[in-house]
């Protein structure tokens, strides 16, 4: 690659990299996950291990389309542009995925999905506070039904109060 083309690449090399750093950690937190006793049709660590395989397929082929220069860029196309407020994008977005983590212990997965639904429904531009929290809750409803019921992981009451 020459002149402007080579800068392109590198930052899409160095972003499949760090994608590629943070699925290696995910694959090892997935080997951390305990098995629990006795026989279980779907083991605790059948979800997150394909969800880290697909992730790691999908870093491959990012990795490859940017070694090659054919990485999409948002940056860099002359039609599309990332979109105004990149900045307080991102603190919504770090603020639903900090409500999940730090609100799980507390009061249950169920419950820390539904304002982490909301605030990471906010980074993409809804103000609609209410109708993302009833979302939320249908949607974190029916995940915790599918893993906690119908797949037989336990994943503990969907509301639990702190105490």
């Amino acid at each position: 690659m020459h002149g402007a083309a080579a800068p392109k690449r590198r930052g899409a090399l160095g972003l499949g990299l760090l994608l590629a750093a943070f699925t290696g950690i995910a694959i090892w937190q997935v080997t951390l996950i305990p098995e629990p006793p006795g026989y279980t049709p779907v083991g605790a660590t059948a979800m997150p291990a394909a969800v880290a395989a697909v992730l790691a397929v999908l870093v491959l082929a990012y990795l490859v389309a940017s070694w090659r220069g054919r990485s999409p860029d948002a940056l860099h196309d002359e039609v599309e542009g990332p979109l105004p407020g990149r900045v307080a994008r991102s603190a919504w977005m770090v603020a639903g995925l900090a409500a999940l983590v730090l609100l799980t212990p507390g009061f249950g997965i169920g419950a820390a999905g539904v304002p982490a639904f909301a605030l990471i429904a906010r980074a993409f531009d809804s103000r609609r506070w209410l109708r993302d929290l009833l979302i939320g809750l249908a949607v974190s409803g029916a995940l915790w039904l599918l893993f906690q019921q119908l797949l037989g992981l336990q994943l503990g009451p969907f509301v639990h109060w702190p105490g």
